[in-house]
């Protein structure tokens, strides 16, 4: 087998918990994360902090526990080496950031990341950024948006090459259904464009029953 090349550059996100379909509606009160400081009410809190507007709410698709198993690719679309392991996704922010932490191992390397994501709503779209144990060039930003017809989200994703160049990938997201999805990594290089990676997720712990925030028909490229 070639030798293991690691991509820096894996997938973002994950899960649907407490809704039993994709799409599915279902609205309820937003819980913080976070306990009022001493001596304050929680009524204290405004209007504006207690609201997750449409688009950050979508991100609840990728909450939750998920097993990894990846699939690496040379030029020729041949598998040269896999790997498998686990992502754990939750809130961060009273729910306005979601944290996805990523470990894989393939025996005698272990591939750790941690990336943040949200939804920017003066440039209308998902940005984040991503870093890794294995980066030495600082952290991936990325772009993200959400396609509904396809229950897609596609990412730009730029980091710093070695010489300084910008080092452009393509991550396609996509949800099999609520408990599978399947991201494939992309190298952009001018009007080249190469296969590396294919991520797939499975969910291991089901979805919680708790209060979520499914939002139904969302066009995250609208605003509010």
């Amino acid at each position: 087998m070639a030798k293991f090349t690691r991509v820096t550059v894996v997938t973002l996100l994950a899960c649907l918990a407490g809704a039993s379909s994709l799409g599915r509606t279902w609205a309820g009160p937003v819980q913080s994360d976070s306990a009022p400081a001493a001596g304050k009410p929680a009524t204290d809190r405004s209007a504006a902090a207690n609201h997750v507007n449409a688009q950050t709410a979508l991100l609840e698709l990728f909450f939750g526990s998920w097993s990894v198993t990846e699939k690496h690719f040379n030029k020729q679309g041949e598998v040269v080496a896999t790997a498998k392991g686990s992502e754990e996704v939750r809130w961060l922010v009273d729910r306005r950031v979601l944290e996805r932490t990523y470990i894989t191992s393939t025996g005698s390397a272990v591939f750790r990341a941690i990336g943040l994501l949200s939804w920017n709503d003066v440039l209308k779209c998902y940005q984040g950024v991503w870093f890794d144990n294995l980066s030495t060039s600082g952290p991936n930003s990325v772009k993200g948006q959400w396609q509904q017809d396809t229950r897609t989200m596609v990412f730009s994703i730029e980091s710093s090459g070695e010489d300084g160049a910008t080092v452009r990938h393509k991550v396609v997201e996509r949800f099999i259904d609520e408990e599978k999805r399947v991201a494939t990594t992309y190298r952009i290089a001018g009007t080249q464009v190469v296969k590396l990676l294919e991520v797939h997720y499975k969910r291991t712990i089901p979805c919680p029953a708790g209060v979520r925030i499914i939002y139904d028909g969302i066009n995250p490229r609208a605003g509010d």
